[in-house]
């Protein structure tokens, strides 16, 4: 393999974690990704130029100083260093520059916090003070680095963070948190402690001063906002207690900031949340958004304060408009309307006790209302008002109803369900009778509506008691007003003896059926259906014994454990493969790649899976390929969240979800919820144009690759640059590609294929060397001393596809986490047909395996029986020289072992050379590489933070060592690779 461009890739490949972000001007961002500096322009989506200001430790603040606007000087903190560097604006060419820094200036403690400030307020001499961990503040001159001043807080403490207020050094107020729960303010020229705010249950992480330096927000480990008043009048002896104490993120809170008229704060559950009080509710979250899985690190607003841009430990940063209004209705909101029956005789009732039986929302300002009575009713949604009244016998005393959740073709739809197997079709823009057919000969259980894949047309899927079939019927709507809709059957979808219908949908050439006990049914739809159509006879049993009887291509039991699979959409429809999302009862949201291989058989991929809620997961409205609205529900509030773009739109405050009925519609112009509370519809309504607060999407400054550990990551070539191969902590796969780009800060590294096939971290994965250009082989290896191997099909997509496993074979081994770990991969030798790795284990053991790629089955072939490391191996390396395989492992001890594996036999051992001081502990990286027909280079990390060097000799038959190279405290941390 050729020399891979390793400065350019770590440029303009970094995904490392955002850590400061800071807007320069209203739309110029700086951005801190490890010690590097960079600038974007956000109006234009542009990636400017980077700069690296430290060469050891990452930027943890950016603190422009406002003043000139060509000539910016930004302060720059990270670890125990700081430094200014100059960022120049040529406003006639639109060009800006990073101005490398003078000098690096060194402190003797952490750095938590960072401020402009000056001697008064008539100086023109800038300074700097840094506030340490140990709750001591330094004054610097913000040219020279010269200490000028320096105090120390009477109380001292360990803080994880800190914030200053104030422009001169006389008035600079200090707000230090510590690892005592508590937040000491206090005044850099007293060194008292003037306010100490009790209440937090965990360490400090984030403090932030308002402008009028009357409030402060703290955030902790104990996932709460506080907001502290520090007027006098509000303390007692110098003890403030919290004003407001904030609950809604789920993990760890890592920065807040008080605007004018909100707070915002990052955690490390992935998410941002705005914050607004006012005088009906309090303070409470009225937009929340999902950056990435684990960790937004860092927040910043611009000066006018209507942009927030945010960095993730994924390497993501996006700024992202606030919005203007609350998105959360809460049960007293006036926008949520009560809807009672209206008195029997203005509607021409014959009961004047009648109630409501069910409803459905038949388009954005449409609800269908029926009675017990048998009435069907149409009502305005937004308002109290009723419009239609029609009598259905066939109604009285049951009913079941459902609607369409999106539009289609400028009408909607609503079906109920009725006691003697018929259901009743609902046309928007019809104030006919119903369409009336008796589908089932029992009462109709279960029903579900959906938006089919032609034109103003709609799927309607129904059960009966049986269970042992889904009848799956298709309504299509004429376009001229006189002309009788068509009701159609299109099949039947066979149901397993134990499986529940719970939820259905079709696309293109695939069903899918998600199940009451969390299975998911795949079907494929043949082509020879497209005429096959049977019409729906009107007032007449259906005879359905002719229609087609669609068996599952595949059943995959509890996707979501025992809970309901109750939401399910199909996307990235073609002729052999889709992608299918599920949503259960757990909260998951599932996503699985279907393809069927050589036209014969279907392979199911589970790519990638999230908890997007504590509570339920219940409706997934796909809008598009590149569109996928979510509906949950958790301590009686419905949710919709944008899932791509990772956004909150709309939170309700409702009885809905389970078995109680509630619905949503959504379409270009706005949403639609209605639910049930006390025998009552409530309706709400949101116009997406005239609204002010509508979704406004982020922009995406820098994607991110993974907020979580990659444990392990391989890189090949491809004729039209490299394929980084990518896993980890989040179990899953990533297949990247990356060329060197053609301009300099283009995005370079896309994720092409993505799969999760396992419940555990991978801990390792590793190219098979290959020189075709069509067709790479992978192995991928970690938790339950499982192996798969994987081929990746390289054409205008690329394609993997599970080639085959080896799950632990041991009888002792009888549940997955008492088997041992495969900690590292080597490869021995391949060709086309096959290639032989070894494999490294937890419990010591060293085995040899062969993989045939033919038959598509692992083999064991050799191992070390004597388990000679007798600790945890972590880490291989091979390398054939003059005909001999040397198989190099180091383990937890710090010891190194070489094992020649040419000869055929089933013991490796013994090692023919021992390295048993190479480090203090830990061998986690080891490299080796042929200099010579006598000479192996041996590189090797550890978790003694240092790197060793040395020189395998041969000489006939034995092996003998250089003295060993070392370089101590090379990282701040142990090597991993």
């Amino acid at each position: 393999m050729d020399p891979l461009p390793l400065v350019d890739f770590v440029a303009t490949g970094s995904r490392l974690p955002v850590t400061a972000v800071a807007f320069l001007t209203e739309t110029i961002v700086v951005s801190a990704n490890g010690g590097m500096l960079r600038i974007h322009n956000m109006a234009e989506n542009k990636f400017i130029e980077e700069k690296a200001v430290f060469e050891h430790a990452r930027i943890y603040g950016i603190l422009p100083l406002r003043g000139s606007e060509e000539d910016h000087r930004v302060l720059v903190f990270g670890a125990k260093s700081w430094t200014i560097v100059s960022i120049l604006i040529d406003f006639g060419t639109d060009t800006m520059s990073i101005q490398s820094a003078t000098q690096i200036f060194a402190v003797a403690d952490w750095i938590k916090a960072a401020h402009w400030v000056r001697i008064s307020p008539t100086s023109t001499r800038w300074q700097v003070a840094l506030a340490l961990a140990h709750n001591q503040v330094l004054v610097c001159d913000a040219e020279t680095g010269l200490v000028v001043g320096e105090a120390e807080c009477e109380e001292r403490s360990i803080l994880y963070a800190a914030a200053f207020a104030g422009d001169t050094i006389d008035d600079l107020l200090v707000a230090a948190g510590t690892v005592f729960n508590q937040v000491l303010v206090w005044q850099f020229a007293k060194r008292q402690v003037e306010r100490r705010l009790v209440g937090h249950e965990g360490v400090i992480f984030g403090v932030h001063f308002s402008t009028d330096r009357t409030t402060l927000a703290s955030v902790s480990d104990d996932r709460t906002l506080r907001l502290w008043s520090l007027l006098l009048g509000d303390s007692e002896c110098g003890k403030v207690e919290p004003r407001e104490t904030l609950y809604g993120h789920h993990a760890r809170i890592w920065q807040c900031l008080i605007l004018e008229d909100c707070i915002v704060t990052a955690s490390e559950d992935g998410t941002c949340r705005v914050w607004q009080a006012d005088d009906s509710h309090g303070w409470r979250t009225v937009e929340c958004w999902r950056q990435c899985k684990k960790n937004v690190w860092c927040i910043a607003t611009n000066p006018e304060q209507t942009i927030v841009a945010s960095g993730g430990g994924d390497g993501s940063l996006q700024a992202r408009p606030l919005a203007k209004n609350a998105r959360t209705v809460e049960a007293a909101d006036p926008r949520l309307v009560s809807v009672p029956l209206p008195p029997a005789e203005a509607l021409g009732l014959e009961n004047s006790k009648d109630f409501i039986r069910a409803f459905a929302i038949l388009d954005r300002n449409t609800a269908v209302v029926a009675t017990d009575s048998g009435h069907i009713l149409r009502q305005t949604i937004g308002t109290d008002q009723f419009s239609v009244s029609l009598a259905v016998p066939e109604l009285r005393c049951y009913a079941m109803a459902t609607g369409a959740a999106t539009l289609v073709g400028g009408g909607g739809m609503a079906a109920i369900g009725l006691r003697d197997g018929s259901v009743a079709v609902i046309l928007a823009g019809s104030n006919e009778k119903p369409l009336l057919a008796c589908l089932h000969s029992g009462p109709v259980q279960r029903l579900v509506v959906s938006t089919a894949d032609c034109p103003r047309s709609f799927d309607l899927f129904t059960a009966d008691a049986d269970n042992e079939f889904i009848l799956w019927t298709r309504i299509t709507v004429p376009l001229g007003e006189q002309q009788v809709p068509r009701w159609t059957i299109r099949a039947r979808l066979a149901l397993p003896s134990d499986a529940c219908f719970a939820t259905a949908t079709v696309n293109g050439c695939w069903a899918a059926v998600g199940s009451k006990k969390g299975g998911l049914l795949i079907y494929t739809i043949p082509a020879s259906m497209t005429n096959s159509d049977m019409d729906v006879t009107f007032g007449e049993h259906l005879d359905y014994s002719a229609s087609l009887l669609l068996q599952p291509s595949v059943s995959m039991p509890r996707v979501h454990g025992k809970l309901t699979l109750g939401a399910i959409a199909i996307a990235k429809v073609e002729h052999h493969s889709c992608t299918i999302y599920t949503g259960g009862r757990d909260g998951m949201l599932q996503t699985f790649t279907v393809l069927i291989d050589d036209n014969t058989s279907v392979k199911v991929t589970r790519t990638a899976s999230a908890r997007l809620t504590p509570g339920r997961v219940e409706q997934l409205i796909s809008t598009g390929n590149q569109s996928l609205l979510v509906v949950t529900f958790y301590r009686r509030r419905l949710v919709l969240i944008d899932h791509f773009n990772r956004t909150e739109i709309l939170s309700v405050a409702c009885a809905g979800g389970a078995n109680k009925p509630w619905q949503i519609y959504c379409d270009t112009g706005g949403y639609s919820v209605g639910f049930m509370q006390g025998g009552e519809l409530f309706t709400y309504q949101r116009q997406m144009e005239s609204e002010e607060g509508a979704h406004v999407p982020c922009t995406r400054l820098i994607d991110g690759v993974s907020s979580v550990d990659i444990r392990s990551a391989d890189i090949t070539t491809t004729r039209d640059g490299y394929l980084l191969a990518t896993a980890g902590e989040d179990c899953s796969l990533r297949i990247h590609h990356y060329n060197k780009p053609q301009r300099k800060g283009a995005d370079s590294l896309k994720i092409l294929a993505e799969t999760r096939h396992r419940a555990s971290a991978i801990r390792c994965v590793t190219f098979i060397p290959s020189t075709s250009q069509l067709t790479r082989y992978l192995l991928t290896a970690g938790a339950g001393s499982e192996l798969r191997c994987w081929r990746l099909d390289i054409s205008a997509r690329i394609n993997l596809v599970d080639c085959g496993a080896v799950l632990p074979t041991k009888p002792k081994y009888r549940v997955e986490r008492d088997a041992p770990r495969i900690m590292d991969i080597a490869i021995l030798s391949s060709a086309e047909e096959y290639f032989t790795f070894a494999a490294a284990y937890s419990d010591a053991s060293i085995r040899i395996w062969h993989m045939d790629l033919t038959s598509q089955q692992f083999t064991c072939v050799a191992e070390d029986l004597a388990r000679t490391h007798a600790c945890c191996i972590l880490s291989l390396s091979a390398v054939t020289i003059d005909s001999r395989c040397l198989l190099f492992s180091g383990a937890t001890n710090g010891e190194l072992l070489i094992w020649d594996i040419t000869s055929d036999d089933v013991d490796i051992g013994p090692p023919v050379l021992v390295l048993s001081d190479l480090h203090q502990s830990g061998v986690n990286a080891l490299d080796v590489r042929k200099l010579d027909e006598s000479r192996i280079l041996v590189i090797s990390g550890g978790d003694d933070s240092s790197v060793a060097i040395c020189t395998i000799t041969i000489v006939g038959n034995k092996l003998s060592s250089s003295s060993i190279c070392r370089y101590i405290d090379t990282h701040a941390s142990s090597i991993n690779d």
